[in-house]
């Protein structure tokens, strides 16, 4: 389908959808960044590290690589009106819960870093409080964007078919909205 070819708008990638493709890029960049070039990246993060602390920062980096492929991925497919995509949008916040567990679990038996704390705070309390909301905005951002993607009409129209609802982990028998415009032949 040519872009002069729509016949209505919904059938191009634009709103909410083309916010979240532009945004899942700009997370994948900082994350990058990230890894390369801050003291707790892939670079600098196997230094001073032995026995289980390095197993676990291990898991970290790994994860944190897994993120920035699978939102690279995740983007194009929604580009590509891949009907998978919400299957690998989901994909991308298991392996983010799996970071996060893998960094609590490093903050608790090996500390927080005593350069965050204060003289009313501790490190443990504000990085306790920190992974806290780390966790938090997982369940949080799955449960919004699993609502949006089931009732967006545009989604649905953009993707031409609820195919993406049946494949996805959460919303296999959720029954998607009525497009803006019929099906058309794909």
């Amino acid at each position: 389908m040519k872009t002069k070819d729509y016949a209505h708008r919904y059938q191009k990638l634009g709103g909410f959808l083309l916010f979240l493709v532009i945004m899942t890029f700009l997370a994948a960049f900082t994350s990058v960044t990230k890894l390369l070039f801050e003291r707790d990246g892939f670079l600098h993060a196997w230094r001073g590290y032995e026995g289980g602390e390095f197993w676990l920062q291990l898991v970290i980096q790994i994860c944190a690589v897994y993120a920035i492929v699978m939102q690279v991925t995740y983007a194009l497919m929604i580009i590509r009106r891949d009907p998978r995509f919400v299957r690998t949008w989901q994909l991308i916040y298991i392996g983010t819960f799996a970071g996060t567990l893998a960094l609590l679990a490093a903050h608790l038996i090996y500390g927080y870093p005593q350069e965050d704390a204060s003289t009313y705070n501790s490190a443990f309390a504000i990085g306790l409080v920190s992974d806290i909301f780390a966790f938090l905005a997982i369940p949080i951002g799955l449960g919004l964007l699993t609502l949006y993607i089931s009732k967006s009409v545009r989604v649905r129209t953009y993707m031409g078919s609820d195919k993406y609802l049946r494949l996805a982990f959460f919303t296999r028998k959720a029954r998607g909205p009525e497009p803006a415009v019929p099906d058309g032949e794909e």
